[in-house]
């Protein structure tokens, strides 16, 4: 029976989970169960030897002398060098083993590897330190609510921006911290019980938050969910649901935009009211010069009359620049009626405005015949195909075969127009610049240009929702594409 017994203990021991050893009272190996093997030893290689070895250098042994001398069981963690030098950290949970005279004549332990849990663990502490700092220092305010609600945690820019201390809202409802009127007609309520069914951030844009204690402010809210990585049940879930307030006071930048309008449009009043008095003297010199020419021509002389050739060219130039900067001024004065048109039409127009041009030089047009109807201010649209199609009949330059394509593609939410030709092209360098105000190609002789045309055509395009930029190498054509939104856009001076 004593054998049985013997051999139940043993076989218990070698297939426990945890290694199990003993030491005598000199701490050296007097039995190791096979997990040592989960360690990169062998029980013979070990035994008599001291129990410190497999310990890293910051074990001194002073826990075995306690339990030894003080008959303690103790539990406590400890560095455990593998075979290979690896390091894990260990559970070590010590018993003394004593004689039948009480006498403590070893320890028995048991040793659990709890490397990955305690990884874990500092990593878990590592990123809360982590997440806390950077919510602690983001400009932003941040407020986390229950679901119910009520405010579990504010940052300090929250803190800071209102003058407050945590106790002065943590644990409060949001209902009784923010004003009536940014929950209800600022649309915040409703953002909070959109994310919480469905799980999706909210965003609202400029939403003035008005009180007795601070002035007005314009704020930008977004309100989030925030997800467990594991999905638990669904009571419980919603027991733990979180939601993420992260406000940007923009007033000052609302203030900025609102003032940077107001001097744009004195600066389009101002441009409008000088072009439009510089006209009539303008009109008025040549008209005169054309009186002095005709009626005159003998007197002047051969020098007089070059003079004055040189006055209208230059008069018939100035009213060009003019009529420009007039066109552009209105760009965003006159707001013409948005509908549905054909993108066809338009360009066919065009084209047939300017065909004696294109004859002249023998340029062969393209036009796709599937150009869609879209949705615009037509006078505009007709602007810019008319501003690009004239530019790549100007500059297809000395091309054998000057030829110009017009196409689109359907990329979704939007059309991408584009005019291609095969002319002197433009160097990368310039395809910003060309969109510049007064800018000219040096290279290019266009005695006709005032630098403002692209200018006129890109604010129409952003007026209308899309975008426009150049393709294109010098001495390989150009593409000048742009973008049209296909969903009506609002006609709210967007013209």
């Amino acid at each position: 029976k004593i054998k049985e017994s013997r051999d139940y203990l043993q076989n218990l021991l070698e297939n426990a989970n945890d290694f199990i050893y003993t030491v005598d009272i000199n701490g050296r190996f007097t039995y190791l169960n096979s997990r040592i093997e989960d360690y990169g030893y062998s029980a013979d290689e070990l035994m008599g030897k001291p129990f410190l070895t497999i310990l890293t250098e910051k074990h001194h042994g002073r826990r075995f002398e306690k339990s030894i001398l003080e008959k303690a069981r103790q539990t406590y963690e400890v560095e455990l060098r593998t075979k290979e030098g690896t390091i894990r950290i260990c559970r070590v949970s010590t018993s003394p083993i004593m004689d039948q005279a009480g006498v403590v004549t070893g320890l028995l332990a048991t040793v659990r590897d709890i490397t990955e849990p305690e990884q874990a663990k500092a990593e878990l502490l590592y990123l809360n330190e982590y997440n806390e700092k950077i919510v602690a220092s983001i400009p932003s305010s941040l407020l986390v609510l229950d679901r119910n609600l009520n405010i579990k945690s504010v940052n300090r820019t929250y803190r800071e921006t209102r003058g407050i201390k945590d106790e002065d809202v943590v644990g409060k409802n949001i209902k009784e911290v923010f004003p009536h009127h940014v929950l209800k007609e600022g649309g915040l309520l409703k953002a909070f019980e959109e994310v919480l069914a469905t799980k999706e951030p909210r965003s609202l844009y400029e939403v003035k938050h008005t009180s007795s204690d601070h002035p007005e402010k314009i704020l930008n809210i977004t309100v989030s969910g925030l997800r467990r990585a594991e999905e638990e049940e669904e009571e419980e879930e919603e027991e733990e649901a979180t939601l993420i307030l992260v406000i940007d006071d923009i007033t000052e930048r609302a203030r900025l935009r609102e003032e940077l309008q107001k001097k744009n449009k004195e600066l389009e009043n101002f441009v409008y009211i000088v072009s439009h008095d510089l006209k009539s003297p303008i009109v008025s010199m040549q008209g005169f010069s054309s009186m002095l020419l005709n009626e005159y021509r003998e007197k002047l002389g051969a020098e007089g009359e070059r003079y004055l050739d040189r006055i209208k060219a230059n008069a018939s130039r100035m009213e060009v620049l003019i009529s420009d900067l007039l066109a552009l001024s209105r760009v965003g004065r006159v707001v013409g009626a948005f509908k549905d048109v054909s993108s066809l039409d338009i360009v066919n127009r065009v084209c047939k405005r300017i065909k004696a041009r294109m004859e002249e030089k023998g340029t062969e047009v393209s036009i796709s015949d599937d150009l869609p109807i879209i949705h615009c201010d037509e006078d505009r649209i007709y602007q810019v195909f008319e501003n690009l199609i004239v530019n790549a009949v100007k500059f297809t330059g000395d091309a054998e075969k000057p030829k110009i394509e017009i196409r689109h593609k359907d990329e979704g939410d939007f059309y991408q127009f584009y005019v291609k030709d095969n002319g002197i092209g433009i160097d990368k360098k310039y395809h910003r610049k060309i969109f510049e105000i007064f800018y000219r190609l040096n290279e290019i002789e266009d005695k006709e240009g005032t630098g403002i045309g692209l200018v006129i055509v890109e604010r129409i395009i952003k007026n209308h929702g899309g975008e426009i930029w150049v393709e294109s190498e010098k001495g390989k054509g150009a593409t000048f594409c742009f973008t049209l939104p296909k969903a009506a856009m609002q006609d709210n001076g967007s013209g």
